[in-house]
């Protein structure tokens, strides 16, 4: 039995290994189906991390997004298949958002870049694919930095 994928979420961080990921959602999502790639904006660095900027944290804040929209929207590669691409920028943590996203839009896959992180860098960090593993509400896909190639054109890994 074949997988069918109606819906599949993206996030993307504009990393390599979210691009191989949304090559991926888009080989695996079923024709008709919706593939949205989605931006977390963590508002935490926006709140403490620009200390003496000489406008309004909220102008600050539409100027990341819009550039981040911008961004994301860049990012889509152009394909053959019957498929919507939606693009959704969001705001908080990472993981927290991807799978609130997940389970407001009732999706079938989370297909997701992970950067590899280990030993000291990942305690101090975490690693947000696995916090999305723990809390999805569907099956999540996750793309290494150092895997296998990916070659979206021959459509095979």
């Amino acid at each position: 039995m074949k997988a069918q994928f109606k819906t599949i979420i993206v996030p993307t961080d504009f990393s390599d290994t979210a691009e191989m990921a949304l090559h991926y959602a888009l080989d695996l999502v079923q024709d008709g189906g919706t593939v949205v790639v989605c931006h977390v904006i963590d508002d935490i660095p926006l709140t403490y991390g620009y200390v003496g900027m000489s406008f309004p944290i909220e102008d600050f804040r539409t100027k990341v997004s819009q550039d981040a929209k911008r961004e994301l929207e860049a990012c889509i590669p152009a394909h053959d298949r019957e498929v919507v691409v939606e693009t959704q920028i969001l705001h908080g943590s990472p993981p927290t958002e991807t799978v609130k996203l997940a389970r407001e839009r009732t999706v079938d896959l989370i297909v997701m870049g992970t950067h590899g992180r280990s030993g000291l860098q990942h305690a101090l960090l975490g690693s947000v694919a696995e916090k999305v593993i723990r809390k999805a509400p569907c099956p999540v896909l996750v793309v290494r930095e150092h895997g296998v190639g990916y070659s979206h054109e021959a459509g095979e890994a």
